[in-house]
């Protein structure tokens, strides 16, 4: 069961990061804002925070990992960075440090999802692989934060 949850939502945010890069009739908050909920909606079947605090790291995980999906960092780099964008979003995920997860397994998703998805677009040039690949990344590194 717990296989078939991971799957599901790897594939959810998968199409709906692909969605949210379409343009219309879709937005781009389906991929920047629904994204964190399934992603984290995912992370709470596999673990639960022990205390208030805990739970309230959802707000600023969900808001900081929303904000690393709606830019590709050109305004700092000058080009899409795929590689960046990753690790940000891996990053995003560091409110739950207050939860009792550890800062190293924040760091090594965020590392991970670096190379995954900067590597990943690096390799694709087709909009709807890559797009997908990213989305999918995004929820399938989860299980991570509990190492």
């Amino acid at each position: 069961m717990t296989f078939l949850i991971w799957l599901l939502a790897s594939c959810l945010c998968g199409i709906l990061y692909r969605l949210g890069g379409i343009g219309k009739p879709f937005r781009t908050w389906m991929r920047d804002w629904i994204i964190p909920l399934v992603a984290y909606g995912y992370l709470l079947t596999l673990w639960h925070p022990v205390s208030l605090i805990g739970w309230l790291m959802l707000i600023p995980a969900i808001a900081l990992t929303g904000g690393a999906l709606t830019t590709y960092w050109d305004e700092l780099f000058g080009y899409d960075n795929f590689w960046f964008h990753g690790f940000m979003i891996g990053l995003a995920s560091f409110p739950f440090i207050w939860s009792g997860l550890h800062w190293w397994a924040v760091l090594t998703r965020a590392v991970l999802l670096a190379v995954l998805i900067g590597g990943w677009s690096a390799i694709f040039g087709n909009d709807w692989v890559e797009e997908c690949g990213r989305g999918v990344f995004i929820s399938a590194t989860i299980p991570l934060l509990l190492i």
